[in-house]
């Protein structure tokens, strides 16, 4: 008996796991992603101007599914007709976005006035996923497109003008740690003042030849320094931060087992050294020659009053080279703000980044491009009058003195 039961339980059982995955595959294809339309055009009202569009293809921006979409399966419908399409609508990808374009056959024409559009997204699977909306058409004569649009410019320029706020971070972090640099960087130079056949032609001692060695170390890394952030291009200095130090943060663990805890710096952290590193490698020789512009009786003074070298340099020498330099400190500032439009090339969300992304979604680059300008510009003409304020205020202290 106990036998018959276990062997009419096992079929039992299996009918059992049978009904329970039969039951779990509509809930599956419930959860199945669809494609959503975000953005298209032409747009939804209130967007873009009647004259923005120029009725010859139809965007439309999406994201993806959980299959992807088939473009040559996908439909157009403009006021309930379905538009021919030629050539094939095409797919591509653009700054991490999908989209699809309808180019619209010569033979069709778009009729004037409020126009219900409608677009059928038809994925690999036989998903099909419809979006409407209606758009106001101005018709043939009003299609040709204006150089300048005000309509882009007034709405899209808040957003635009909102990456200077980043620009200026930029700008104001990079030429804080780019001081730090040019500073350790001008005192390395000065360090080698004397040479080593300088050194034992006075001296005679290969004692003192092997210290002044050590002590033209720091001359050594300075001028390497310099000369490598000086000859070579900025533009090239910020690939090779972003996109080859993860590859030897990779190639260390895989070969070494090393850069474990070591993370890939961000496009912000890339672009942050990049310009860091090659601004204190220009304001390194303007710091060099500000500490020589103080002139050698303040050091000899400094030594008669029993100050050591560390305390003259700290308290007599950078204090008085720093007045020096400030000036040129700030035309580079000012340079450095307009520089940090390098940074777009990796996706930094800075100023020109935006005007970038602006101009390919509304298909107006100049628009877009003259907003980036004027926030440049003012942001130029701003730092420049408090650097003139500041220099002016300068000269009267040291009228004073």
């Amino acid at each position: 008996m106990k036998r018959r039961s276990v062997t009419t339980a096992v079929p039992l059982i299996g009918a059992l796991l049978m009904v329970w995955v039969l039951a779990l595959v509509p809930v599956a294809a419930a959860g199945t992603k669809l494609p959503k339309v975000t953005y298209t055009v032409p747009s939804t009202p209130n967007s873009m101007t009647v004259q923005s569009w120029s009725g010859d293809s139809v965007l439309v921006y999406y994201t993806r599914g959980s299959s992807p979409v088939d473009p040559e399966r996908c439909e157009l419908y403009i006021n309930g007709t379905r538009v021919p399409v030629s050539p094939a609508p095409q797919a591509a990808s653009i700054g991490g976005g999908n989209q699809i374009q309808f180019p619209i056959a010569a033979s069709y024409s778009v009729p004037k006035g409020d126009d219900t559009f409608r677009v059928v997204l038809v994925t690999q699977a036989g998903e099909r996923v419809d979006y409407s909306w209606k758009y106001k058409f101005g018709g043939a004569a009003s299609t040709a497109p204006s150089l300048v649009n005000f309509t882009v410019m007034r709405q899209w320029g808040g957003y635009i003008a909102k990456g200077g706020v980043a620009t200026v971070y930029l700008t104001v972090v990079s030429i804080a740690i780019a001081v730090v640099f040019a500073l350790l960087g001008a005192l390395g130079r000065l360090a080698g003042r004397m040479g080593l056949r300088e050194a034992w032609d006075k001296y005679h001692s290969w004692g003192y030849v092997g210290l002044h060695t050590l002590r033209l170390i720091p001359y050594w890394i300075a001028t390497f320094y310099t000369s490598l952030f000086r000859g070579t291009p900025l533009l090239l200095q910020i690939f090779v931060i972003y996109y080859a130090v993860p590859a030897i943060i990779l190639w260390g663990r895989a070969r070494w087992g090393i850069f474990n805890s070591v993370p890939f710096p961000s496009a912000i952290v890339s672009g942050i050294a990049a310009l860091s590193l090659n601004y204190g490698a220009y304001l390194t020789e303007v710091f060099r020659a500000g500490i020589q512009a103080v002139p050698k009786g303040q050091t000899e003074a400094a030594w008669a009053l029993g100050l050591s070298g560390s305390q003259t340099q700290r308290r007599i020498i950078l204090p008085q080279a720093f007045k020096i330099v400030i000036p040129a400190v700030g035309n580079d500032f000012i340079a450095l703000i307009k520089d940090t439009s390098l940074l777009s090339t990796i996706a930094v969300d800075e100023l020109l980044h935006r005007a970038t992304l602006v101009g390919g979604r509304t298909f107006n680059f100049l628009s877009a491009l003259l907003v980036a300008a004027a926030v440049y510009w003012a942001l130029t003409i701003f730092f420049s009058f408090w650097q003139a304020r500041l220099e002016r205020r300068m000269e009267r202290d040291r009228a004073r003195a």
